[in-house]
C-alpha cells in the first residue's frame, strides 16, 4: 500500500549537499542501537547484578524496536509495517511505503543511515549470542537473543516493505512508459 505521510521539508526531491530533513529521528535511529550494545559491553563493570543487566538491554532494545518501527522508518525512509486482526481474529500484516514520487523525496543520506543501522545491529547481536554461548553464559545469551530478535524483525519488517516498494515503483516506471509511448504514437 502507499503512505500518504510526508516528512517535514520533504516537499521537494532532496538535495544530497543539504542537511537531513530530521536530524532528531536520524540521531535516535543510530542512538538506541549504540545504546543498546555498548549498555551490554559495560554493564558488568558498574554491577554485579542480572536483573539490571537484562532490564537494562532489553528497554534500550524495546526503545530501538519502537522507535525504529513507529518514527525513523516513516521519516527516514517513507515506509511502515503493522499488523491487524479482523472480526474473524483473522491476523494480517501490512506493509506500506509512499508511492513513487514520495519515494524520490527520501533524503539519499537518511535512506543510507537508515539502512546500514537497521541491517548492522541483527549481524552484532548475532555475533555476541555466539560468543555467549561459546562461553557456556546462558543468561547473557538469551539477553541476546531477545535483543537479537527484535532488531531482525524491524529488518524483515523494512525488508518486506522495500520489496514492495520497489515493485510498485517498477510498476508506476512501466506505465509512465507505456503511457508516453502510447501518446507519442496516437
Amino acid at each position: 500500500g502507499r503512505l500518504p505521510l510526508r516528512a517535514a521539508g520533504m516537499e521537494e526531491a532532496p538535495d544530497p549537499g543539504r542537511p537531513l530533513p530530521n536530524p532528531g529521528t536520524t540521531f535516535f535511529h543510530v542512538f538506541f542501537k549504540i545504546a543498546s550494545l555498548l549498555y551490554f559491553f559495560t554493564c558488568t563493570w558498574w554491577s554485579t547484578h542480572f536483573a539490571i543487566h537484562f532490564v537494562g538491554t532489553i528497554v534500550l532494545c524495546a526503545f530501538d524496536f519502537w522507535w525504529t518501527k513507529n518514527v525513523s522508518g516513516r521519516f527516514m525512509v517513507g515506509m511502515r509495517y503493522w499488523n491487524m486482526v479482523d472480526e474473524n481474529n483473522k491476523e494480517e500484516w501490512r506493509f506500506e511505503h509512499r508511492d513513487a514520487e514520495g519515494m524520490a523525496r527520501v533524503h539519499p543520506a537518511e535512506s543510507k543511515i537508515f539502512w546500514y543501522a537497521l541491517y548492522g545491529t541483527p549481524p552484532a547481536w548475532f555475533l555476541l549470542l555466539f560468543m555467549e554461548l561459546a562461553r557456556f553464559n546462558l543468561d547473557y545469551a538469551m539477553i541476546c537473543g531477545i535483543s537479537l530478535s527484535m532488531c531482525s524483525f524491524n529488518a524483515y519488517g523494512y525488508t518486506k516493505c522495500s520489496k514492495d516498494a520497489q515493485a510498485a515503483i517498477s510498476t508506476f516506471a512501466t506505465r509512465t512508459l507505456l503511457s508516453s509511448v502510447v501518446h507519442a504514437l496516437v
